[in-house]
């Protein structure tokens, strides 16, 4: 039997809505289950139950990506009883969802879609790379299928700041030399 803080389904379901009530966007089933892992009172049939419950009763809601996120509902319910939620969970819990929270705002930052052409040749991979303050680089590139605009797009997401970086660098030096 586990020996956390969490003992029951109202307490499952009161740190899913405390969980995501605090992070800044929508997460995936898979990121929300590593986080209310945090107790060793929540197992998996515990959190898959919980998650369905507060889908069905308009607290949390997915979306067509599949992302999970809070409601005006699920907030505001979740507000008044978060108290509940034992005070050394929610401890773990914020330190857990701030680490999960870089995360997801660096995988907002940076992005890459792979968008079909009109006249049917190939695709456009579309790479946007921003920080905090807006925008700092969109590049489209052809690519001849799919499969080379995956490449393509997933190249620039595992190294964009370095490409960014080397496309500065390379502005930059011309405009010096001239």
């Amino acid at each position: 039997m586990a020996h956390g803080f969490i003992r029951g389904q109202l307490d499952v379901r009161l740190l899913l809505l405390y969980i995501l009530a605090r992070v800044e966007y929508p997460i995936d089933e898979a990121q929300l289950l590593d986080l209310a892992l945090c107790d060793e009172g929540v197992n998996y049939f515990q959190f898959t139950e919980a998650l369905a419950s507060l889908m069905n009763t308009g607290h949390i809601e997915r979306s067509e990506n599949g992302k999970i996120a809070i409601t005006p509902k699920g907030r505001a319910n979740g507000s008044i009883c978060e108290d509940e939620v034992a005070y050394s969970v929610r401890l773990k819990c914020d330190r857990s969802v701030a680490e999960m929270n870089k995360v997801l705002q660096r995988q907002n930052q940076i992005r890459a879609d792979i968008l079909p052409r009109s006249d049917g040749n190939g695709v456009t991979v579309r790479m946007i790379l921003d920080d905090d303050t807006g925008n700092l680089l969109t590049m489209d590139m052809l690519a001849p299928d799919a499969r080379q605009g995956k490449l393509l797009a997933d190249a620039f997401c595992s190294r964009a700041d370095a490409i960014y970086n080397t496309l500065l660098r390379e502005l930059l030096e011309h405009q010096e030399q001239a």
